[in-house]
């Protein structure tokens, strides 16, 4: 195991909560990394997982810490993490994503290009499922709009956000009230501090979708919730927006009925999905408006 340094340049700061087996996974991705392993170490924050996350640290070239923070939520967990981080660069990615194996050295390269009041969103691509569910389908043929947030709603998702640590701390911490939505919020801060937010492609996470409807109604509602609550508490200064979906329902059924690359069958399937899901957020809003408790997860 490498020696501790209080000169790291990035803290890679991974929140996980039940999921061990995409925590090493995402690890193993860490490990082909082409950047130098003794510049940056990675931080493990277990947000209370019913089996606590055990690793050895001994077994990875890079520096490794693995932490509990209790406070349920996984920005509670990257503020955590944060408060602990060494590096002078915070690279923020999730336990169910795997970098390739120049995400670091390209999310440095573009904040290298610029001063330091800048945030870098690198690319997040979701996989073609192997099995072709319905719900699977819809997740990767939907995506994460990475590059259409950072340019048209001024954020990035944590799934792959790196900024300095210094820049951050004069942001502020992301808010602990929220269990979704809270790069929104963030990303708004940061441009109120005069933050430019950029786009890196050349820095890419990939991700799994979800191919079971279950998993993505309890992420629609969590989502949702996470929208509802930046429109009441007014955490960005056009709170409607915080509401509105990418692509009108209309809009969104002739896309996917004309999308190339699904059978006649799977159209209709995959829109009876989006369906599904376009009532799960509606209904999870009027949850919302009548103060019942939002989903964690």
């Amino acid at each position: 195991m490498p020696e501790h340094s209080d000169h790291l340049a990035v803290s890679v700061i991974i929140p996980v909560f039940n999921d061990l087996v995409g925590l090493k996974r995402c690890l193993k991705s860490l490990l082909r990394q082409s950047y130098a392993p003794e510049a940056f170490e990675v931080v493990v924050v277990d947000n209370g997982s019913s089996l606590p996350i055990g690793l050895d640290p001994s077994t990875y070239p890079f520096l490794l810490q693995v932490i509990v923070c209790h406070t349920p939520g996984s920005y509670a967990a990257r503020n955590a993490g944060v408060g602990i981080a060494r590096g002078r660069v915070l690279a923020f990615t999730d336990a169910d994503c795997a970098p390739a194996s120049n995400w670091l050295a390209e999310g440095m390269r573009a904040l290298s290009l610029h001063d330091g009041g800048v945030v870098v969103g690198g690319n997040v691509v979701i996989r073609e499922p192997e099995h072709r569910t319905p719900t699977g389908l819809y997740q990767y043929l939907t995506g994460f709009y990475q590059k259409e947030n950072i340019v048209s709603s001024g954020f990035a998702v944590t799934a792959n956000l790196l900024c300095s640590k210094a820049l951050f701390m004069r942001i502020g911490q992301f808010d602990e009230r929220l269990f979704s939505g809270g790069d929104r919020e963030w990303g708004a801060r940061a441009q109120q501090f005069g933050a430019q937010l950029i786009y890196a492609e050349a820095s890419m996470v990939e991700t799994w979708p979800r191919t079971k409807l279950g998993a993505a109604i309890r992420q629609t509602r969590r989502t949702a919730a996470g929208r509802w609550m930046i429109r009441d508490l007014g955490l960005v200064r056009d709170p409607a927006s915080a509401l509105a979906p990418h692509r009108s329902p209309v809009v969104a059924a002739i896309w996917i009925l004309k999308h190339p690359r699904l059978s006649a069958l799977e159209k209709v399937c995959v829109l009876i999905v989006a369906i599904v899901l376009k009532i799960t957020a509606w209904i999870e809003f009027a949850r919302c408006r009548f103060g019942m408790s939002p989903e964690r997860r």
